[in-house]
């Protein structure tokens, strides 16, 4: 088997001299066509060498009856033969010494058992002759720097390439990701590149950003994901991607609840795929587009802007007031704010506004600027000064000629970013204005969820310094009791008790313990429902309780492996919470905390993230909940011992690290937290096991 360094194979493929398409076609009808016909029409400075048994020529270049027989090694083949033939010609190509194939033949892993088995084939082939392979079932690749369409896409049969850019694409859909290229080159946005990864049967998305991190030429990659293999691989690009001010947006689909099942406890019915997704994104500072065109958006800003916003104060002025308020509205629903202006700043702006419009934030500086610019630098720059971004609505955008567009590059000069939204922009006027700095969108929704996107972006605090743990040993089943053993043992807080198995017993550790009790039978997952619980108990009933509870169980669940009955202090006041931790492929655990017992189902106040977590992110996140105040003191209640959770939900964290795929969910809820300097004690503890 040869080692592959993928980083280099990309790079050189992207940069490749000589090209040649294996299963080229001389019918301009077929898609072995296409590839040539674009290397020849987009003008591709390598050399090109179709290779087909059958033909002598194809579009005016001498045709090759095999890859053996090319004058020269190609830096990249693309390979357009039928499914059962692909192995045989990626063995050839590997020997002969061409680095770096792009598979476009479909029938492999997409199409059955059968298609399987020929992708291992093809796997096998390449791993021994030594090439990299993109795909298959890729709909190629696109260097647009290099003028080098290695694609069939229906996008190039009109319109050209667009133009160099620093943009790269990477996509698991072809047809959506070439969908994606036409709409980048509609819009005017300048791509370096566009891979379409196929099934990938060796490289991944992963491999591909982290080779666009490193290109000198690319700075801005965007995406299309179905799915992220190697979580690990994605990590660390992603964060290198991060460490070079790469901003990495994607578009990441299966969120539906109708792909996921629920699990068994409240942790895994609230923690989906998609939940690890979101946490893995904002652990590792990847940005996410709910759509295409909210990528091409967000690529936009981050190609044209030289400053990003540094805060979440928007500073808006319209010529409309209803445009104003459609903005103030988009801004509330997506987490902007929109903070009145101080009163020296409104007595400034009210000396160059007409004496009709309106002052404060929004401005409403009426129609008058659009066709009498005398002063809208002014407003703008006053605006630069109290704000972290600035929103200029102009809605008739020919009007005068424009003349509205000279004070808004004349004040685009401020550290302060400046967003146009121009349903009736010129595309001269949109051009003029991207190359000041300014992107320029048709729509207030369609720059609020940009500046949303940005201000998550930049305003990213890198993963925290937790490690795993090395966890104790853990039996193959694990119950309450001993669950809770292992908690204490990490210096967590949890009720005195024990596991009795008598009625007297039970009756003699209550009477111990001084007050009255919880009882629960173990050896079920949801005591609750089974009537396996009993709270509130005095200690003079712990007997009769005792053979109440085998009953009911005895009753409800026959089969239920009872390993007795665990006798526990009764924790009252302060505040329940819940905190769990749930596998997610590819990318670990996925912790949560939120409001505990059944409100975490009820209310849905929670918050997730990727373990491990240090103190610090595990109180972030707990302070990200709606109910936080409630922790806090709320209207002058006793503020609750938040530092305790969060050394609480940290610990946790690196337990579940540690034990890794072994754990497969862990639900702690509730946890009682109490007032400040008495802790947060576990209440409940459930754990499913491989």
């Amino acid at each position: 088997m040869t080692s592959f360094d993928p980083v280099a194979g990309v790079l050189s493929m992207l940069d490749a001299k000589s090209v040649a398409v294996v299963g080229a076609s001389g019918d301009p009808n077929k898609i072995g066509y296409l590839p040539i016909d674009y290397l020849v029409r987009f003008g591709y400075p390598g050399r090109v060498y179709p290779v087909n048994p059958g033909l002598t020529e194809v579009n005016g270049l001498r045709c090759y009856p095999s890859i053996s027989v090319l004058p020269e090694v190609p830096d990249l083949i693309a390979i357009m033969v039928a499914a059962p033939k692909v192995a045989g010609v990626v063995e050839e190509a590997g020997i002969f010494g061409v680095p770096f194939a792009v598979i476009i033949t479909a029938g492999f892993s997409e199409a059955g058992a059968a298609g399987i088995e020929l992708q291992r084939q093809v796997v096998d082939a390449a791993a021994s002759s030594g090439i990299q392979i993109c795909g298959p079932n890729s709909v190629g690749v696109i260097s647009t720097a290099n003028r080098m369409p290695v694609t069939f896409t229906s996008a190039l049969r009109q319109g050209n390439l667009t133009e160099p850019g620093t943009i790269g694409i990477v996509s698991q859909s072809g047809a959506f990701g070439t969908v994606l290229y036409g709409l980048a080159r509609d819009q005017g946005l300048a791509l370096h590149t566009y891979i379409s990864t196929g099934n990938e049967a060796q490289l991944g998305v992963p491999d591909y950003i982290a080779a666009m991190v490193r290109h000198p030429a690319i700075s801005t990659i965007g995406g299309y994901v179905e799915t992220i293999r190697d979580g690990p691989a994605f990590a660390d690009a992603a964060l290198a991607a991060r460490d070079s001010a790469i901003p990495v947006v994607l578009v990441k689909v299966g969120a539906s609840a109708a792909g996921t099942s629920a699990a068994a406890s409240h942790t895994g019915s609230l923690t989906g795929n998609d939940v690890a997704y979101q946490a893995a994104f904002k652990r590792y500072g990847v940005a996410r587009a709910s759509d295409e065109q909210h990528l091409l958006d967000v690529l936009e800003a981050f190609n044209v802007m030289p400053n990003l916003p540094e805060g979440n104060r928007l500073a808006i002025a319209s010529m409309s007031g209803g445009a104003g308020v459609l903005l103030c509205d988009a801004a509330d629903e997506h987490g902007l704010g929109v903070p009145p202006f101080p009163s020296e700043v409104v007595e400034r702006l009210r000396k160059v506004l007409p004496p009709f419009a309106a002052a404060e934030n929004p401005v409403d500086f009426t129609g008058q600027f659009v066709t009498n610019t005398v002063g809208l630098e002014t407003v703008l720059s006053e605006l630069a000064a109290v704000g972290d971004v600035v929103i200029l609505f102009a809605g008739f955008g020919w009007t005068a000629d424009g003349a509205w567009v000279d004070p808004v590059v004349a004040a685009s000069d401020s550290k302060t970013p400046i967003v146009v939204v121009s349903p009736l922009a010129t595309d001269e006027q949109r051009a003029r204005l991207r190359e000041s700095g300014v992107p320029v969108y048709a729509s207030p929704l369609q720059a609020i969820r940009v500046l949303e996107t940005l201000v998550t972006w930049n305003s990213w605090v890198p993963p925290g310094a937790a490690v795993p743990l090395d966890p104790p040993p853990v039996p193959a089943t694990l119950s309450e009791a001993a669950g809770k053993s292992i908690l204490a043992g990490l210096g967590l807080s949890v009720p005195k008790g024990q596991v009795v198995h008598s009625a007297t017993a039970a009756h003699s550790l209550a009477t111990d313990l001084g007050g009255h009790v919880a009882m629960k039978v173990l050896g079920l997952a949801h005591k609750t429902e089974a009537g396996a619980v009993r709270l509130g108990v005095p200690p003079h009933e712990a007997d009769v309780v005792y053979r109440e509870l085998l009953e009911a169980v005895a009753s409800s669940h026959p089969d239920a492996p009872v390993d007795g009955v665990l006798v526990e202090e009764m924790i009252v006041g302060g505040l329940e919470l819940v905190v769990g931790a749930t596998w997610q492929e590819p990318f670990g655990h996925v912790m949560m905390v939120g409001m505990g017992g059944v409100g975490v189902e009820l209310l849905g106040d929670t918050a997730f993230g990727l373990a491990p977590l240090d103190r610090d992110e595990a109180r972030t996140m707990i302070e990200s909940l709606k109910s936080y105040p409630l922790l806090d003191g709320y209207r002058g209640a006793t503020p609750l011992d938040v530092e305790a959770l969060a050394d609480a939900f940290s610990m946790v964290s690196r337990l579940a690290a540690g034990l890794g795929p072994k754990l497969v969910e862990l639900d702690l809820n509730p946890i009682r937290v109490l007032p400040v300097g008495e802790g947060a004690i576990v209440l409940d503890f459930l754990a499913i096991l491989r």
